[in-house]
């Protein structure tokens, strides 16, 4: 369904009927579809919603520059939107940096924060980098270093569903709004500033992940209130979801409350 965010409308996917409410920001470049292949396994006894970031998918007409202050205050108008005073937030790279963001903002409106493969400092000079190729040279060099980026060499030769995907995405995307997401993305600013969060948090790395080690996530897991729950995903490389989806659900469902049916 369509929904405002802010200044623009996004699209969310919705699943589930009853049960608490969760929140999935996906990852640069993507878009909620990023989503699909978790979504029955985290409905089971809860509400979950994927919505579009600005500047993808539904939400590629949002005014630019891309920042993250926007991105922040566009999950806190989704949360208004769909009427949840509270939410179980995830996000997945840059959807994790955006749920970091806004749980600076208004730690409250959090019931738990789940951040898969999402750094909490940014890398300017790459950011930069990635930025001018897509203006000098558009998204066709972006595309294979990317994909490398963000699948196994194994599911790349395979060609599998969730690379055909990815693909799509990468090749279809607008490399003024590329350029303007990652230079927003460099104004990542949470670094030891959710110490004091007061919710839970899960933070979930792939030991396939040439993006993010798993002693990078295992640190940023550190960082947040008390200290995250961590967890590693066996095979899962930067794109979680779309490699080991499985695996990935599990450990979501795992952490997640649900409301269950009592015979």
């Amino acid at each position: 369904m369509k929904i405002p965010a802010s200044d623009h409308e996004t699209t969310v996917t919705v699943r589930g009927t009853r049960g608490p409410a969760v929140v999935l920001v996906h990852s640069l470049g993507l878009d909620r579809r990023m989503w699909d292949p978790v979504l029955d396994r985290l409905a089971e006894g809860r509400r979950v919603f994927a919505y579009d970031v600005r500047g993808h998918g539904s939400a590629a007409g949002a005014p630019q520059p891309f920042t993250m202050a926007a991105t922040a205050a566009d999950l806190l108008a989704v949360l208004d939107a769909l009427e949840l005073d509270t939410a179980h937030v995830a996000g997945l790279s840059l959807g994790g940096a955006i749920a970091q963001t806004a749980a600076v903002a208004a730690p409250g409106r959090f019931a738990s924060l789940i951040l898969m493969a999402a750094p909490d400092r940014p890398v300017p000079d790459a950011f930069e980098e990635r930025a001018r190729i897509a203006e000098t040279g558009g998204m066709a060099p972006l595309v294979g270093p990317t994909l490398e980026r963000w699948f196994t060499p194994e599911a790349l030769a395979a060609g599998t569903d969730g690379v055909r995907y990815a693909l799509d995405c990468l090749t279809s995307f607008d490399p003024a709004t590329w350029a303007s997401v990652w230079r927003g993305y460099a104004g990542l600013d949470v670094y030891e500033r959710l110490r004091e969060f007061p919710a839970p948090a899960l933070a979930l790395a792939g030991d396939a992940d040439a993006s993010i080690p798993v002693e990078g996530m295992a640190a940023i897991a550190g960082r947040i209130g008390g200290g995250a729950k961590f967890a590693v995903v066996p095979g899962a490389p930067h794109i979680q979801t779309l490699e080991q989806p499985g695996a990935v659900a599990d450990a979501l469902a795992g952490f997640l409350p649900a409301e269950i049916d009592i015979p």
